[in-house]
């Protein structure tokens, strides 16, 4: 009892996200660990299910999907479809009063109906069904003591309410604790939950760790238009930028918001934008811009699921090809992927130098399961971290300045508006060392050579590529972004079936060192690449221009495209399958040179 999942579900309106933050905060304030997933709909009411699932563990994980342990639903269609998602001897909990009678059953859990509504319309509040809920499900799990980090969590998400609605959450928490500690005749395991307390910690968002670093990175102005799933960095900085002196700017559009932050940036100012797929799309021309003016910027993609509006609130990884290659010409850009809650923070920091040390646009490609998850992350030393600033030349008076100097680096030192002797202006066109607009063929093969020389520069600083299993396995993953978790776990779970695997994930996907990846193939008989996506993205733009390393490995790709994300056991499950093939092949092999 070290490690289990709660699951809140219900329809829009029923308060099952707030009821899933409120706890989530309160058991990491406590002191646990904390991984969190949310599902909702596009629509803010109608019959759209919301799901909050919610990890509490001694140890750090990074993933909540799965198999639940607790699961409570406040409305009859989310019983059937978490009924066998369900652990053996874990709990459903409902409304009896809503359901009374369930069309199906299992032996192996258990099961408890009860009276919610009653309980709430003791308030006058049925809606607060939803905090007698939890007040039931933090007296399941007595041992852990969250009553009153609960009631104090309770007030800080609705201080801004009247005291009115923060009183009747307290009695209605109150109700459903009594309930289940008083009258509820208790046949489940989870009054032996008894997890020891680590040290103080962060909890955070994806986006909200993606706001944090770039603030402490020097961000100072962002523009940005809401998207879902990418709003809440736009309004975490909403908040915070104004008391360090930057400036939001909400725009028209997403043309107008990356504009907005290329112009900001121009005057000297680090500027960032966050988007989805959609703005991303409209986003293209201006990328396209920062390349050819070499305008440092940071873009924000937390991509959602399909083409066109497809699922907003529903997660896909892809968006890969139109980071990579999305705007027209030859277009030097650098595409980060953080794996985690934590790595958005650092991933972050890392895309604010190397836009400003190497004047290009850099893309950070989270996801709608990674930016709007909470997980506990370590404290972050802030007073150490590495922050870049762009190159600025040293000018006197009389000195000629070329923006756009040929260095051996690539690199130009840059002034900005208002820096004396560093006059210059800057237009989307072909152009000299000084800026002169220009149509020959020599100038823009130069000048072209000169922009794609800086990533050939920055490839030396990207962070190292994570792996994670055996050294020895003749398995491997290889992947990208927020699967890591689920992956992990996987491989975790598959190495105590005696299968040796091992997983690689870089942190920069363009341009990438594809060293990485040669030297990971070299001892694997097959590899399977884990993407949220149809085609496959990763493997075929970067993974198959590898495989002549090893010509005899076998390249498998194992791809989720239903916009929910990847779960530990459907990983291990493709592993097992993989693990029994090569054992196949191999007693095959070894009959074929029997003789009798």
């Amino acid at each position: 009892m070290k490690d289990l999942k709660v699951k809140i579900s219900g329809t829009s309106g029923q308060g099952i996200i707030s009821a899933g933050d409120i706890l989530s905060y309160a058991t990491a304030r406590k002191g646990y660990y904390v991984t969190t997933f949310r599902a909702f709909p596009s629509e803010i009411r109608g019959d759209g299910k919301c799901y909050y699932t919610l990890r509490i563990s001694e140890n750090r994980r990074l993933t909540a999907t799965g198999e639940t342990d607790i699961l409570v639903c406040l409305d009859e269609t989310t019983i059937y479809e978490g009924l066998n998602k369900i652990s053996s001897n874990g709990v459903l909990i409902y409304d009896s009063e809503l359901v009374t009678e369930l069309k199906e059953s299992r032996e192996d859990i258990v099961i408890y109906g009860l009276p919610l509504t009653t309980l709430a319309k003791e308030l006058n509040s049925e809606r607060s069904r939803n905090m007698v809920a939890l007040g039931v499900v933090v007296g399941l799990l007595k041992n852990l003591n969250l009553e009153e980090q609960i009631l104090s969590d309770i007030e800080l998400r609705y201080k801004l309410k009247s005291q009115e609605i923060i009183d009747v959450n307290k009695k209605a928490l109150n109700i459903g604790f009594e309930y289940a500690c008083k009258k509820l005749v208790r046949k489940d395991i989870y009054d032996k939950v008894n997890m020891q307390i680590s040290g103080a910690k962060l909890i955070m968002s994806g986006n909200e760790a993606i706001g944090l670093a770039a603030l402490a990175a020097g961000c100072r102005f962002f523009s940005g238009y809401p998207i879902t799933p990418a709003t809440e960095i736009m309004e975490w900085l909403a908040k915070e930028l104004p008391k360090f002196g930057g400036k939001m700017v909400q725009c028209e559009d997403e043309i107008a918001a990356i504009n907005y932050a290329l112009g900001a940036s121009f005057a000297g100012v680090k500027s960032m934008t966050a988007t989805s797929g959609p703005g991303l799309s409209l986003m293209q021309e201006a990328i396209g811009l920062a390349s050819m003016s070499e305008l440092p910027v940071v873009i924000a993609d937390v991509q959602r699921c399909g083409p066109s509006t497809g699922m907003p609130t529903k997660t896909e990884q892809s968006d890969l090809c139109a980071a990579i290659y999305g705007t027209h010409g030859d277009c030097p850009k650098i595409v980060l992927a953080p794996m985690n809650v934590e790595d958005c923070f650092y991933q972050t920091i890392n895309a604010f130098n190397f836009a400003e040390q190497y004047q290009v646009p850099v893309i950070i490609l989270s996801d709608a399961s990674l930016g709007p998850r909470r997980e506990c992350v370590d404290l972050i030393d802030l007073d150490n971290l590495k922050i870049v600033n762009r190159h600025k030349p040293q000018l006197k008076e009389g000195d000629i300045y070329n923006r756009f100097e040929d260095t051996p680096s690539g690199i130009s030192p840059i002034t900005s508006v208002g820096d004396k002797y560093g006059e210059h202006v800057i237009t989307g066109l072909e152009h000299t060392e000084a800026n002169a607009p220009t149509p020959a063929a020599d100038v823009h093969r130069k000048m072209t050579e000169k922009r794609f020389r800086k990533l050939e520069t920055a490839t030396g600083q990207f962070s190292k590529a994570k792996t994670y299993g055996s050294e020895d396995a003749s398995i491997g993953i290889i992947s990208w972004g927020s699967t890591s978790g689920a992956v992990f776990e996987a491989i975790d779970m598959a190495q105590k079936q005696g299968i040796k695997v091992q997983a690689l994930y870089p942190r920069t996907l363009y341009p990438l060192p594809t060293d990485w990846i040669k030297n990971f193939i070299k001892n694997k008989d097959v590899v399977i690449v884990v993407e949220a996506n149809y085609n496959a993205q990763f493997k075929s733009t970067i993974v198959e221009r590898c495989t002549h390393i090893n010509r005899g490995m076998e390249v498998l790709e194992f791809l989720k495209y239903d916009g929910t994300p990847f779960n530990p056991e459907e990983i291990y499950d493709e592993i097992q399958k993989v693990a029994k093939l090569q054992k196949d092949k191999e007693l095959l092999s070894t009959n074929k040179h029997t003789h009798f």
